[in-house]
């Protein structure tokens, strides 16, 4: 799609995310209207393995996605737009790191917007600022729900295929350290993550898990004991 320059975007979900879909009909519409909803969490692979009897997928992380998506884009001549990071100075290291790994990667702008809501005119010149650097796939570092709803409203806006990579701005720039990969295997990502940055996950883990498993299981009971078509 980015390089037809075919205007869209991407979700990766975990189960955070799923657990925002549940509880809110707003979201759960605007990320059913995405072009691809791709999952780099193991859990949440495997409880589609298990509930619905289907094979189950090896996931990628984000971080690891984002790299091979602006290796394809390097090899393809495809001009890539990185918006969001925590600040400048993030968004800076993160865009020297892809170029030291990726020396042909086209990084066409770049923007780390502040966090509160952007004025109507500062909007309007980011997405001018997109289309005049001839990015035509953009990377969102918002964090979750913020680049979703972000994506969404812009999609008919910004002539670009657009995918929501959360903390992979974090990863990639070195701010965070990767989690090994055998932590990803065994599905203990998120508890790499909590032990790395309790403070600011704490309450994102400790609540979104738990309900996600009870959701999964009065699902399963529901459909599969009691024999309704479906749960929810």
């Amino acid at each position: 799609m980015a390089s037809n320059r075919r205007a869209g975007y991407c979700c990766v979900t975990n189960v955070h995310q799923c657990v925002l879909v549940h509880d809110d009909a707003e979201f759960r519409t605007l990320v059913n209207r995405a072009n691809f909803v791709i999952p780099d969490s193991v859990i949440l692979q495997r409880a589609r393995s298990l509930r619905y009897g289907k094979p189950f997928r090896p996931t990628m992380k984000g971080a690891d996605m984002m790299l091979e998506l602006c290796r394809r884009a390097a090899a393809a001549d495809v001009p890539i737009a990185l918006i969001g990071g925590r600040d400048d100075g993030v968004l800076d290291t993160l865009a020297a790191n892809l170029k030291a790994q990726i020396p042909a990667l086209r990084i066409a702008f770049s923007f780390s917007p502040p966090f509160r809501a952007p004025t109507p005119q500062e909007d309007e010149d980011l997405v001018r600022n997109i289309a005049a650097s001839g990015a035509s796939l953009v990377f969102v570092g918002l964090g979750c729900p913020k680049q979703e709803r972000w994506m969404a409203s812009h999609v008919k806006r910004v002539d670009a295929m657009m995918i929501g990579v959360g903390a992979a701005f974090d990863f990639n720039a070195g701010i965070v350290r990767p989690s090994p990969a055998w932590v990803h295997r065994y599905g203990l990502e998120w508890l790499y993550r909590l032990a790395s940055e309790p403070r600011r996950l704490w309450k994102r883990y400790l609540t979104t898990s738990p309900r996600f498993i009870w959701l999964l299981s009065k699902d399963v009971i529901l459909v599969e004991v009691l024999g309704r078509k479906q749960a929810f």
